[in-house]
């Protein structure tokens, strides 16, 4: 066996354990203090990829019974209206998107309603709900555009106010309670898409509000008519917020780096390989197809034996005589034995550490 393999210390187990704890800290400890002390990410948006313009409105008509204190049945938006005179309001509900880009995007629509009933508290002085009921008045529709700047929707609805107007009688008959009723109407949608990645996600309602229970009443409009929305391309910079202790605490991961590198055989407890090791390993790689590996020693009793060279001449002797190379290696001995039988001789080369 080669004399620094046999002079090799070998570290206990659980030495090694410790220096590969105490590495590893080494390493990952101080990148883990400037990710959470020293690094800052900060997210800066300057160019602006996207742009996209909401516009929002309704309009309505309030229809009336016939009657013969009106001269028309139908009366236009933004008036005082008679409630007994009500018999329907037609309203119309628009919204529209528009972008500077080609996208897709997919957006979903429903309109609801909400009958509310508030009594005035006396002591907050604040309006208290003591009655609510919810009524869908259209499902939620669906709809996806491929590759275009936007979308429109134009959705008529009749609100039937003499139902609504109903339910708020029948309650004030059965409690006897004088709440300040109004119906609310409201047309939601929600649009998503993409654009380069960056997400367009957005919600809008379109509210109107209808008194109940009065006996004239007007209604009232509560949504911004208007938006825009840029979508900036995101950057991220790092700034290091400490430079003189994110400095310290590289070098210390460096440091460790080197060590582990130094101690890497020591920790793993790997031998280096020796020269017997070596060679083997070369012949088996380049001679392998013509050699047979055996578990037992070849018998050379009664045979005349031949101590070949080395093993180039075993090469020889295989083609001259077409017999293959027979190896028995000794795992303790460290040696390894070729041999060749051919009639009463046996050739032997022995390769040994």
């Amino acid at each position: 066996m080669d004399h620094c393999n046999r002079k090799r210390p070998t570290l206990k187990l659980w030495v090694r354990l410790t220096l590969s704890i105490i590495i590893s800290l080494g390493i990952f400890l101080p990148i883990f203090e400037i990710y959470l002390n020293s690094i800052k990410v900060k997210n800066t948006s300057t160019k602006v990829l996207y742009t996209y313009k909401v516009d929002r409105n309704s309009n309505y008509k309030v229809q009336l019974f016939d009657n013969s204190f009106t001269d028309s049945t139908e009366i236009e938006a933004n008036k005082v209206y008679i409630s007994d005179l009500v018999k329907n309001i037609k309203t119309n509900f628009s919204y529209t998107y528009s972008g500077t880009k080609k996208t897709n995007l997919t957006y979903e629509y429903n309109i609801k309603a909400k009958l509310y009933g508030e009594n005035q508290n006396s002591q907050s002085n604040k309006n208290d709900i003591v009655w609510e009921k919810d009524y869908t008045l259209l499902d939620t529709v669906t709809k996806t555009t491929k590759n275009t700047t936007g979308f429109g929707i134009n959705q008529e609805l009749n609100i039937d106010y003499p139902t609504y107007k109903e339910e708020v009688l029948k309650f004030r008959k059965k409690f006897g309670i004088a709440l300040t009723t109004k119906l609310e109407v409201t047309m939601n949608i929600k649009t998503t898409g993409k654009y380069n990645n960056n997400k367009i996600d957005r919600t809008d309602k379109i509210i109107l509000e209808i008194p109940l229970g009065v006996q004239a009443f007007s209604i009232t409009e509560d949504y911004k008519k208007q938006d825009t929305k840029n979508i900036y391309k995101q950057e991220k910079n790092l700034e290091i917020k400490n430079p003189t202790y994110t400095i310290a605490c590289l070098l210390i991961t460096i440091i460790s780096i080197i060590l582990f590198i130094i101690s890497f055989k020591a920790i793993f407890n790997i031998k280096p390989k020796s020269k017997y090791t070596k060679e083997l390993e070369k012949i088996l790689k380049s001679y392998g197809d013509i050699i047979v590996e055996v578990t037992t020693p070849v018998k050379s009793k009664g045979l005349t034996t031949v101590q070949v060279k080395n093993f180039e001449e075993m090469l020889d002797l295989e083609e001259e005589l077409r017999i293959p190379i027979i190896l028995y290696e000794s795992i303790y001995k460290h040696t390894a034995i070729f041999t060749i039988t051919y009639n009463n001789t046996i050739y032997k080369y022995i390769l040994k550490d």
